[in-house]
C-alpha cells in the first residue's frame, strides 16, 4: 500500500527529472557551436512500482539513469578512412599549383620564350656575324635563359627543403595528437569506472581523432573487458601508436639523397619509428603522404611525379642542352679565326655534373661575345655557316636523352605533365571534399545540435517541471487539510 507520502515523491521525483532535462538541454544550446560537439539526451525510465495493492500495481514515479551521448561511430570511421585522401591531395594540389606559379607559362618571362628569344638572337647575328651589338644579343639571351633555368631550379630545390621542413612538422605534430589523446583515454577512463558517461572528454577525443585522420591513415579500434571498461588503440600502418593511456612516437631520420642533398635541399628527413630507427613509418594516405609523394617522387616506375621528377627534367635540359650546344660551337671559328671552345659552362670537363643550378655561359664569353664561333673558316664576316648549325638546333628532335622533341617539345612536354597532374591533384581533392563533405553533414544530422528542436523541449520539460511543482503544490494542501483540519468539525 502506498504510503501517505508516495504521491509527494512521485511528483518530486518528476520535478528533479523535468530539472535535470533542462539543464541537458541547456547544456546542448550552451555548445550549439562547440567544435565536435555531440547532442546529449537525458535517457528515463519509469521506477520501479509497488505491489501488493489490490487495486493493481501502483507506479512510483521516474528514474533517470543516463545522459546519451548522441553520435553515429560508423559514420566516424567513415570520416577518418575518407579525411585522409582529403589531405593528401589538398597538400599535392597546393605545391603543384604553387610549381606551375615557379614555371608562370605562358608569359613573356617564361623558358619557352627565352629559348626562342636565344635563338632569334642566332639567327640575326647570322645576318652580319661581325656586328658586335648582335654578337652581344646572342650573350645576353643566352645569360637570360641560363639564369631562368637557375632560377626556376633554385625554387624547387627550395620548394623540396620546405616540404621536408613540413614533414618534420607533421611528425611533430602527430605525436603531440598522440599524447593528448592518450591523456584523454586515461580521464575517460577513470570517469567512466562508475556508471557516467565522459561525454564531452568524448567530443574532445574525436575532434583530435579528425584532425589526426587528416595527416596520416589510422586505423581505430575498440575493445570492453568483462566489466564493460572501454580500451582504444590506434595503428598506423598495422603498428600500434596508441594502446590506450600509452602511447609510441613517431621520429625522423636525416638522410643525404643524390642529386637533391648536394644542390642545396639538405639532408632528408625519413620517417621512422622511435626507437626503431631502421623501420620506417608505412604511410598510406593523408597529408604527410601527400607531402612525401611531393617531396621525393621522381615518376620512375609507379613513383609519383613530384618536385624530385620536374628538378631532374630541369638538370636534363641543362645538361642536353649545354652538350649540344658546346658540340656545334666548338666546330666554328670565332670572330678571331680560333677554334671555338664551350659555349656553356662544363664543370671539372663533366657533362654529368651540369645542372639546373649551375647551368650558364662560359665566363670568358660574357666577357668577350667575340669569342662567339659564328664561322667555319678562318676570315670573312659573311662566313655564318657555324651559326647556321646552331640555329639548326632549334628543330633538332634527337636533342635530348629521354624525350623525342626539340627544346622546345622539352619544355611543353614538362609543361603538360605538371598541368595533367596539377589538374588531377584538383579533381581528386574536390572530389574528396565532396565526399566528405556529405559524411560530415550526415555526422551533423546525426550528432549536432538543432536549436529549433532544443527550444521546443525546453519548453516542453519547462511545462513538465512546473505541471510538477504544482503537482507538489497540491499535494501539500490536501496533506494540510488531512493533517491539520481532518476531525476538527464539532469540537
Amino acid at each position: 500500500m502506498r504510503t501517505t507520502f508516495g504521491s509527494l515523491n512521485i511528483v518530486n521525483s518528476g520535478l528533479f527529472a523535468s530539472r535535470r532535462a533542462l539543464d541537458v538541454t541547456g547544456h546542448n544550446i550552451a555548445n550549439v557551436n562547440t567544435e565536435g560537439y555531440s547532442r546529449q539526451v537525458l535517457m528515463q525510465k519509469a521506477s520501479m512500482p509497488l505491489w501488493g495493492d489490490p487495486k493493481g500495481v501502483i507506479g512510483t514515479g521516474v528514474d533517470t539513469y543516463n545522459i546519451l551521448r548522441i553520435r553515429n561511430e560508423y559514420l566516424d570511421k567513415k570520416y577518418w578512412n575518407q579525411n585522409r585522401a582529403v589531405g593528401e591531395w589538398k597538400i599535392k594540389q597546393q605545391n603543384l599549383e604553387n610549381m606551375e606559379s615557379i614555371f608562370n607559362e605562358p608569359t613573356e618571362t617564361g623558358i619557352r620564350k627565352v629559348i626562342d628569344e636565344f635563338f632569334i638572337a642566332l639567327d640575326e647575328l647570322s645576318k652580319k656575324s661581325g656586328d658586335s651589338t648582335r654578337r652581344v644579343a646572342v650573350v645576353e639571351n643566352a645569360n637570360i635563359l641560363a639564369k631562368s633555368i637557375n632560377r626556376n631550379g633554385n625554387e624547387i630545390i627550395s620548394a623540396i627543403r620546405e616540404t621536408n621542413e613540413e614533414v618534420k612538422t607533421k611528425v611533430d605534430e602527430i605525436n603531440s595528437l598522440a599524447y593528448q589523446i592518450s591523456v584523454l583515454n586515461n580521464n575517460i577512463f577513470n570517469m567512466e569506472l562508475g556508471d557516467s558517461q565522459a561525454n564531452d572528454l568524448r567530443d574532445q577525443r574525436n575532434v583530435l581523432l579528425d584532425k589526426l585522420s587528416k595527416i596520416i591513415d589510422i586505423d581505430v579500434s575498440t575493445r570492453t573487458d568483462s566489466k564493460k571498461n572501454e580500451y582504444m588503440s590506434i595503428k598506423i600502418g598495422g603498428i600500434t601508436l596508441v594502446d590506450h593511456t600509452s602511447y609510441d612516437e613517431l621520429a625522423y631520420v636525416e638522410e643525404d639523397v643524390a642529386g637533391i642533398t648536394e644542390l642545396g635541399a639538405g639532408k632528408m628527413a625519413q620517417v621512422v619509428w622511435k626507437g626503431l630507427e631502421s623501420q620506417k613509418v608505412s604511410i598510406r594516405g593523408g597529408e604527410l603522404e601527400g607531402l612525401l609523394d611531393i617531396r621525393d617522387g621522381n615518376g620512375q616506375g609507379l613513383n609519383y611525379r613530384g618536385l624530385v621528377y620536374y628538378l631532374d627534367k630541369l638538370n636534363e635540359f641543362a645538361r642536353d642542352f649545354s652538350s649540344k650546344i658546346n658540340e656545334v660551337h666548338r666546330k666554328g671559328i670565332d670572330f678571331k679565326g680560333e677554334a671555338g671552345g664551350d659555349f656553356f659552362n662544363v664543370p671539372e670537363g663533366d657533362y654529368s655534373k651540369i645542372n639546373c643550378t649551375n647551368f650558364g655561359v662560359t665566363g670568358a664569353l660574357l666577357v668577350d661575345p667575340d669569342l662567339i664561333a659564328a664561322s667555319s673558316d678562318i676570315g670573312g664576316e659573311s662566313n655564318n655557316d657555324n651559326l647556321k648549325e646552331l640555329i639548326k638546333l632549334k628543330d633538332k628532335a634527337d636533342m635530348f636523352s629521354s624525350t623525342t622533341g626539340t627544346p622546345d617539345d622539352f619544355i611543353k612536354a614538362l609543361l603538360s605533365s605538371l598541368a595533367v597532374d596539377s589538374q588531377q591533384a584538383g579533381r581528386m581533392a574536390i572530389n574528396s571534399e565532396i565526399l566528405i563533405t556529405d559524411t560530415d553533414n550526415r555526422r551533423i544530422s546525426a550528432s549536432g545540435v538543432l536549436m529549433d528542436e532544443e527550444m521546443g523541449n525546453m519548453v516542453k520539460f519547462s511545462q513538465a517541471y512546473n505541471a510538477a511543482a504544482r503537482a507538489i503544490t497540491t499535494l501539500d494542501a490536501i496533506l494540510d487539510t488531512t493533517i491539520n483540519r481532518l476531525g476538527l468539525v464539532g469540537r
